[in-house]
């Protein structure tokens, strides 16, 4: 028997839970509430249904039979059009793009808009933090040279520092190197009677790269990270380019592409990167499982298989990074996983077939990584649907795909706590809880393009649902609030130490994904003071309280973000505005009032964020002569002679919303993506 989705009846009762709660949702809906163009009829049913199940959703949706009746018919959950992006600076942002979310926040939005690019003392104090800002950002950028590479290697006792956090932390993730060689080459680079290897130099200069963002609270090691970093660049670019191009090259690539990254040096370039990366991994061959490469070692197969595993994870993770797709499907390589072996196990003898390898419940330093390629098919399929531009299910897909992803999610890391908890197991808590962050801020990306557009339906209210619960997972991990408290003795402990400094210190994920999950909260939190309800009324809540502590540690995050070297301090304004937004909501003021609160707190914060900025400059030597003129001399009225563009590298966008064309039901989708299959028991 087949139901109003085409569907059988067996079928929707042999799904997951989560596919249940769409199937029984979408029985509360006329077959024909989609398609009709007579809409009065229907409405007339919804809201009957509606009064059956709470009356308070009702009286929330405040259904107009004659103005929202039909654009409320003009899609069904199962038919929901994929939202659009939008071009800004010459640069596409597609649906998955955490900063996709901003445009719902609108009253925040053109607080800090460039329509009020002339208005007071708000704009006076961005103008001086981005004066400020451009004058330490430049101060960090030293000549180069490509006869001098690798000339700026601090003593040996902070190197050693610097190597270990990098392995301590990332290469328990991303396994790019060989620990055992890695650690021998190192000490070699030492010794005054060996010369040291240029392509080792660059590896082992973005290895310390990536440990100086753990180093201290206030990443003073910044200006020499960004000069090891451009290094790394001209090396990759010498001539012969082609001579660059095999393992060890895989191998600077991977570090480097993290180290941008990770230490916000082009970080928006990094998706673009990655496809390059991909290529010439795939021109070395690393898509192809090593068993049809002739007689490797087990050493040479392993490395091979790991490098491939960490090309696609970078591929992926940047991915959402840049809003794209991974532009890559399994159809492309036949790699098989690396095997479960510890580094020192990865010997020259012949590759076996894995005779050695080690069941999965036992912890070994490649399980993260595996584990992480178990997901990659399902995320592979995600992100291609989130920016898909052809009609079909969507949300029918969009469902599918959840139930998939909360799987998944909940066996990983019940298989990674459980890894960890072994004695003596490499695993840490940086490295489940990175996992972790890996797989959530996929639910973001899934369901944000669905929320943007359909904030107040309630036939898509699963999806709110979804971003809001991510989003407080998320603001765990990020240990908001407790970790952020100006109790230090709430703060110890409440967070990874690693962690923590990283996401202090780091750009890329480690500030996009609890970014995008603090704007879904102050979705959800404004909403709330609005006096909107946020559930059917049958389930606890997330209480007012609970959000508006986390946004408050938001703020706190941002403030030592910029005490950290950070520049761009458009986000804690933003923060700062909402905050007071919802202090408005509280007191009941009036439009005006609130405007002027909004603006009020956003000056404060701003005036606050320019302090501290001083004292970064004067922290890396920057001279106060280089700085002080320019922005002693600006204050609100001599904003208006500014040219237009001097936003554009820090600004949230230069849009002013996003317009959302209409669908055209008529266009052939075809057969456009493959369908993916996903296997937990891989890994």
């Amino acid at each position: 028997m087949m139901n109003g989705n085409g569907n059988s009846a067996t079928d929707n009762a042999a799904r997951p839970s989560i596919d249940s709660i769409s199937a029984s949702s979408s029985k509360g809906i006329s077959p024909n509430a989609g398609s009709s163009t007579s809409s009065s009829p229907n409405v007339d049913w919804l809201v009957a249904r509606v009064h059956q199940l709470e009356e308070k959703l009702a009286k929330a949706l405040r259904i107009n039979d004659a103005q929202d009746g039909p654009k409320r018919h003009q899609t069904t959950p199962e038919t929901a059009e994929p939202g659009d992006g939008f071009v800004a600076k010459s640069r596409y942002y597609a649906h998955s793009h955490w900063i996709y979310g901003v445009n719902i926040l609108k009253v925040e939005h053109d607080l800090v808009g460039q329509d009020n690019i002339n208005q007071g003392e708000l704009y006076a104090s961005l103008l001086k933090c981005k004066t400020i800002g451009r004058k330490i950002k430049k101060n960090r950028l030293k000549p180069l040279s490509s006869t001098n590479l690798g000339a700026q290697i601090p003593d040996r006792e902070l190197a050693d520092v610097l190597v270990e956090n990098y392995l301590r932390t990332f290469e328990g993730v991303f396994r790019v190197v060989h620990i055992p060689t890695f650690r021998a080459d190192y000490a070699k680079f030492w010794e005054n009677n060996h010369p040291p290897n240029e392509s080792f130099v660059i590896l082992m200069q973005l290895a310390m790269a990536l440990g100086a963002a753990l180093y201290d609270e206030h990443f003073s090691l910044r200006p020499m990270v960004t000069q090891w970093i451009f290094e790394a660049q001209m090396w990759l670019m010498i001539p012969p380019e082609k001579k660059r191009i095999n393992m060890e090259g895989i191998q600077i690539q991977c570090l480097l592409l993290l180290a941008k990254s990770t230490c916000n040096v082009g970080v928006d370039m990094v998706w673009m990167m990655a496809g390059n990366l991909v290529r010439n991994a795939m021109f070395v061959g690393l898509h192809r499982d090593p068993q049809y490469l002739g007689d490797l070692t087990i050493y040479r197969a392993e490395m091979r298989r790991r490098l491939w595993a960490t090309v696609l994870e970078l591929n992926m993770q940047f991915s959402f990074e840049g809003g794209g797709s991974p532009l890559l499907s399994t159809a492309h390589y036949d790699t098989l996983p690396p095997a479960n072996l510890n580094d020192d196990e990865l010997t020259d003898e012949k590759d076996n077939g894995r005779l050695n390898a080690k069941g999965p419940k036992v912890p070994t330093q490649t399980s993260i990584l595996r584990a992480l390629l178990a997901t990659i098919p399902l995320r592979m399929n995600l992100i291609n649907h989130v920016n898909n531009t052809r009609p079909g299910d969507h949300y029918e897909e969009t469902l599918r795909l959840n139930s998939d992803l909360t799987k998944a999610c909940r066996a990983i890391s019940e298989a990674l706590q459980s890894l960890q908890a072994v004695a003596n197991s490499p695993i840490t808590q940086f490295h489940v809880l990175v996992t972790e962050i890996f797989l959530y801020r996929c639910f973001h990306a899934l369901h944000q393009p669905v929320i943007v557009k359909y904030i107040n339906d309630a036939r898509f209210y699963f999806s709110r649902q979804m971003c809001l619960d991510s989003a407080m997972k998320i603001s765990h991990i990020w240990g908001f609030p407790d970790a952020w408290s100006e109790d230090k003795a709430t703060a110890t402990g409440a967070m990874d130490p690693d962690l923590k400094r990283l996401v202090t210190n780091g750009t890329g994920m480690f500030h996009n994904v609890a970014s995008q999950a603090m704007i879904i909260v102050q979705i959800e939190l404004l909403h709330a003071k609005a006096g909107q309800p946020t559930s059917l009324g049958y389930l606890p809540t997330v209480g007012s309280a609970n959000l508006s502590a986390r946004l408050e540690a938001t703020r706190t995050w941002k403030l030592e973000r910029v005490r950290s070297g950070e520049t761009n301090v458009k986000g804690i304004i933003f923060t700062a505005a909402c905050l007071a937004h919802v202090k408005a909501l509280e007191q009941g003021v009036d439009c005006k009032q609130r405007t002027r609160m909004m603006f009020q707190a956003a000056t404060e914060v701003g005036q606050q964020c320019f302090e501290i900025l001083k004292e970064v400059a004067e922290r890396e030597g920057l001279p106060r002569s280089k700085w002080e003129d320019e922005t002693t001399s600006l204050d609100g009225s001599s904003l208006g002679d500014i040219p237009m563009d001097w936003m554009q590298d820090w600004a949230w966008d230069d849009t002013q919303g996003i317009s959302f064309p209409q669908w055209d039901p008529d266009f052939d989708a075809g057969d456009f993506m493959e369908e993916l299959g996903f296997d937990i028991g891989q890994f």
